[in-house]
C-alpha cells in the first residue's frame, strides 16, 4: 500500500508545483514583463537625461555611461543622429531605422530587435533641447545567479510545507485500502474470521453524530460481507458434516441387514455387489467427514515424527493386497529411505496418500511410484504414474471437491475428494499439495502429485 500513499503524496506534490510553475509563467509573461518595461522606459529616459550634460566631454561623457551601465546592471549604446557608435558597453544594441530612428528622436518608446526589445531615448542638448544623440539601453539582459535564491528558496520552503502537511492525508486516505487489501487475502486464504478494524473518529461535540465517510462505509460493508460469507460457509459445512453424520447409522443397519440374507448363488453375487457399493458410499462419507473437519479445524492433527521410508514400504505392501490396487505395480523409489521424517499426523497423512495411489490406480498407468526428497526443512513426497495425466487447465480444479477430469466421469470412478483430501491434509500440517506432468517432454506425460510437508528433527 505503500505505492498508493507515495502515488497520492507525488501526485499532490506535483500538482503544486504545476501551480507554481504556471503561477511563475504568467507572474513573468505578464505583470513582470509590464513592471520591466515601465522600469526600463524611465531608467534610459533618465539616463538620457544624465548624460546629456556630458556630450561635449568624451572623458565624462564614456564616464558616465560605464557608471549607469555598471551601476543599473545593462547594455547600453550611445549613437549620434548618424547612427554611429559613441559608446558601446555589453552588447551593442542594432542601429535604429525608419520610424524607429524618426520616434527615439522625439521620445523614449520601446523598439523591437531579434529575441526581445530595448529601450530607445533622445539625448538633448541641455541649453537648447534639440536631440543631438540617442541612448539605447536593454535592461535585464544578464542573468543573475544571486536574484534566485529568494524565489528557489521560497518554492523549496512551500514544498516542504505542503509535503509535511501531506504526508499524513495520504497515510489517511491508503491506510484503509491497505487494510481492506489485508482482509481480502486473509478471507481469500480462508480465514472468514477476520474483520477489518474500524476507526473511531473522536467526536468534538457529544451531541453531533459522527457521520462516516465513503472509506469508513466500505469498510463496514465490507465487514458486513464477510460476516455473511463466514456464516453461509460454516453452516454449509455444518450441514454436510451432520448429514454425513447421520448417514452412517443407516448404512450400518443396511450392511448387517445384507449380510443376514440367504439365497441362491446369484442373490449372493448381487449382495456382494450391493455390499460394495455401501462400502464405497461409506468410504465417500468418511472423506466428506475428513475433509470438513480439516477445512474446518475440528479435527486437529497430531504432528509427531513419521518415518518416511516405512511409510511408504507400508503404503506399497497394501496395495499388493488391496482389491482396488490388485494387478497394478506399486513400488517405492530410492529416495524414500534417505528422506528422513516428518511432522505428521500419521493416521492423517497415510490416509491422503493411499487416496493418491487409489486415485493413480483408477486413472494412471503402472507402474506406480512413491518416492520422497528432502529438501532442506520440508519434505516432498510424491505418488507416479505413467499415464496419460491431467490437462494444464484442470491441475487445480482437481482439488476442487468432487471436480473430475471429462475421462473419470465414469462409473464406479470415484466422487472427486481423494486429491482434495490429500491438499487438505497437507494444510492442515502447514505444507501444500500440486500436481503436474511426470515426464512432460514425453507422451504420455504421466502425472505426479506432490504433498509437501515440514521435515522432522535430525535423526
Amino acid at each position: 500500500m505503500r505505492r498508493l500513499q507515495t502515488r497520492i503524496f507525488i501526485h499532490f506534490i506535483g500538482v503544486l508545483v504545476v501551480v507554481g510553475v504556471v503561477t511563475s509563467l504568467v507572474l513573468a509573461s505578464g505583470w513582470r514583463n509590464q513592471w520591466a518595461r515601465s522600469w526600463a522606459l524611465r531608467l534610459v529616459r533618465h539616463g538620457a537625461r544624465l548624460v546629456g550634460p556630458t556630450l561635449n566631454d568624451p572623458v565624462r561623457r564614456d564616464a558616465m555611461v560605464r557608471h549607469l551601465a555598471d551601476e543599473l546592471d545593462v547594455d547600453i549604446t550611445l549613437r549620434d543622429l548618424d547612427g554611429k557608435a559613441l559608446v558601446i558597453v555589453g552588447e551593442a544594441m542594432p542601429p535604429l531605422t525608419g520610424d524607429d530612428a524618426v520616434s527615439a528622436r522625439l521620445q523614449a518608446g520601446f523598439v523591437r530587435r531579434p529575441g526581445g526589445w530595448f529601450v530607445a531615448a533622445p539625448v538633448r542638448d541641455p541649453q537648447t533641447g534639440v536631440p543631438v544623440a540617442t541612448l539605447e539601453a536593454a535592461p535585464l539582459t544578464r542573468f543573475a545567479l544571486a536574484g534566485l535564491i529568494r524565489p528557489v528558496g521560497a518554492l523549496l520552503l512551500t514544498l516542504i510545507v505542503v509535503a509535511i502537511a501531506t504526508g499524513p492525508l495520504a497515510r489517511r486516505i491508503s491506510r484503509p485500502v491497505a487494510r481492506l487489501t489485508e482482509a481480502s487475502r486473509r478471507l481469500g486464504n480462508g480465514e472468514l474470521s477476520y474483520r477489518v478494524p474500524v476507526g473511531h473518529r473522536r467526536r468534538r461535540w457529544r451531541h453531533h453524530r459522527h457521520r462516516l465517510d465513503e472509506l469508513e462505509e466500505l469498510t463496514r460493508a465490507w465487514n458486513e460481507m464477510a460476516e455473511r460469507v463466514e456464516k453461509l460457509v460454516r453452516g454449509q459445512r455444518e450441514l454436510l458434516a451432520n448429514v454425513s453424520h447421520e448417514l452412517r447409522t443407516p448404512l450400518a443397519r443396511v450392511k448387517v441387514a445384507l449380510e443376514l440374507l440367504e439365497g441362491d448363488e446369484a442373490t449372493r453375487a448381487r449382495v456382494a455387489d450391493v455390499a460394495q457399493d455401501l462400502a464405497e458410499l461409506e468410504r465417500l462419507i468418511e472423506d466428506v467427514l475428513a475433509s470438513s473437519r480439516l477445512e474446518a479445524g475440528a479435527l486437529p492433527a497430531h504432528p509427531a515424527p513419521v518415518k518416511v521410508g516405512e511409510l511408504l514400504a507400508g503404503l506399497a505392501e497394501r496395495a499388493g493386497r488391496d482389491p482396488a490396487t490388485a494387478g497394478k505395480e506399486v513400488r517405492v523409489g530410492a529416495g524414500a529411505a534417505e528422506a528422513g521424517e516428518v511432522q505428521a499426523d500419521a493416521a492423517l497423512l497415510r490416509r491422503a496418500l493411499w487416496n493418491l495411489v487409489e486415485n493413480a490406480a483408477k486413472y494412471g498407468a503402472p507402474p506406480i511410484i512413491l518416492d520422497a526428497l528432502l529438501q532442506g526443512s520440508r519434505v516432498l513426497l510424491t505418488v507416479t504414474d505413467q499415464g496419460a495425466g491431467v490437462a494444464p487447465e484442470d491441475r487445480e480444479r482437481v482439488f476442487e471437491p468432487f471436480y473430475r477430469a471429462d475421462k473419470a466421469r465414469t462409473p464406479g470412478s470415484g466422487f472427486g475428494l481423494g486429491l482434495t483430501l490429500a491438499r487438505r491434509v497437507a494444510e492442515a500440517h502447514g505444507g501444500t499439495a500440486r500436481l503436474d506432468a511426470a515426464r512432460p517432454d514425453q507422451s504420455p506425460p504421466g502425472c505426479r502429485v506432490t504433498l509437501e510437508l515440514p521435515a522432522g528433527p535430525p535423526g
